[in-house]
């Protein structure tokens, strides 16, 4: 039979570094099967949104759906939520065709979550897998870009990846910056320092992150100097766009960050093509790059692309969808542990 399970439920059950290494699995099977997987699907009216991303791992034996929907407000500055409905994972066992389990929530994943704030937990996990393998192992000194619930769970993914020892922070909003500051020095054990500028946060740092919510440019290429590596999250506005509700594509990065980047990845180029992503296919659509010369996630995590080669190279992971094949490979780990535990409902 199959298990229900409530994110609630599972609390505790998942360490942060037991889910960094299973969404890595999970992109390590689609790099060996890149068609068992479809770029992230979404239906828009107006802000009203419905996303499904699909996808199978073989190695660990299950494939399915991820779902949500969400309203939202969006100004020509910057896009956030108006309203969130509960995510569901629809789990099934890959070479049986059982129905494995049906999870409903996002998974508990940060201890400084609250209950208001506990949709798109994943999100930072990828970006941690990226980032993984192409900022340098050395790297201590971070910018973060943003003080929302993506980057508070951004900063904790990437100090659980790289030996983080000072981060300096930036948002348009000085309270937020040090609010962002009080609250995370106690879940993290690097020096936080809210800077005055945006450019202050890029300046002589080994890593920079943006986990905002623009829809603008915040980190120009004139900023970055040898060596950076750089993670972006922005997605795309594409249908917002077509039916004039805003004026023009969301952005987080300038042109200048892709044209000095010795190499980009993204979590999948098919889904900046199919979206339209402006940080990625604005300098395209100028000829500043082609699609060919974008590396994906899955690729690097299998080993069929090499990531960074030196410490000088400046590199980006522009993280511009979760995928199906994460959320399953979360959706098994944690199926596996609640079995182990005897939680849930049998259904």
């Amino acid at each position: 039979m199959a298990l229900l399970l409530r994110a609630e439920e599972l609390k505790g059950i998942l360490s942060l570094d037991e889910a960094i290494s299973a969404v890595e699995q999970g992109f390590r099977d689609q790099g060996e099967a890149p068609t068992f997987s479809l770029p992230r699907q979404r239906l828009i009216a107006d802000d009203r949104r419905i996303s499904v991303h699909s996808g199978g791992c073989l190695s660990l034996g299950v494939a399915g759906t991820f779902i949500h929907y969400e309203r939202f407000r969006f100004t020509p500055e910057d896009q956030s939520y108006a309203g969130v409905g509960r995510r569901v994972y629809v789990v099934y066992e890959s070479e049986t065709a059982k129905l494995l389990t049906v999870i409903v929530g996002s998974l508990p994943l940060f201890e400084f979550d609250r209950p208001e704030d506990s949709v798109a937990t994943e999100t930072a996990i990828t970006s941690a897998v990226g980032t993984k393998y192409l900022a340098r192992e050395d790297a201590k000194t971070m910018g973060l870009f943003g003080t929302g619930r993506q980057a508070r769970r951004h900063l904790k993914a990437m100090c659980a990846i790289r030996p983080i020892e000072q981060v300096k922070v930036f948002s348009r909003n000085p309270d937020n910056r040090r609010a962002f500051c009080d609250l995370m020095r106690q879940h993290v054990n690097a020096e936080l320092r809210p800077v005055e500028t945006a450019q202050d946060a890029a300046r002589g740092v080994d890593l920079i992150v943006c986990a905002t919510g623009s829809n603008v440019p915040v980190l120009f290429g004139e900023w970055l100097h040898k060596g950076v590596h750089v993670t972006s999250i922005v997605g795309s506005n594409k249908e917002l766009l077509a039916e004039g509700s805003v004026s023009r594509p969301r952005r987080e990065l300038d042109d200048e960050v892709l044209v000095r980047a010795d190499l980009v990845v993204a979590t999948l180029v098919q889904q900046a093509i199919q979206d339209e992503q402006g940080d990625l296919f604005e300098p395209w659509r100028r000829g500043l790059f082609s699609w060919e010369e974008i590396k994906e996630l899955g690729q690097l995590v299998s080993g069929k692309v090499k990531g960074r080669t030196h410490d000088e190279q400046i590199t980006v992971f522009k993280q511009n969808s979760d995928q199906g094949v994460g959320f399953m490979a979360l959706a098994r780990m944690v199926y596996e542990k609640a079995r182990q535990r005897g939680i849930g409902t049998e259904i």
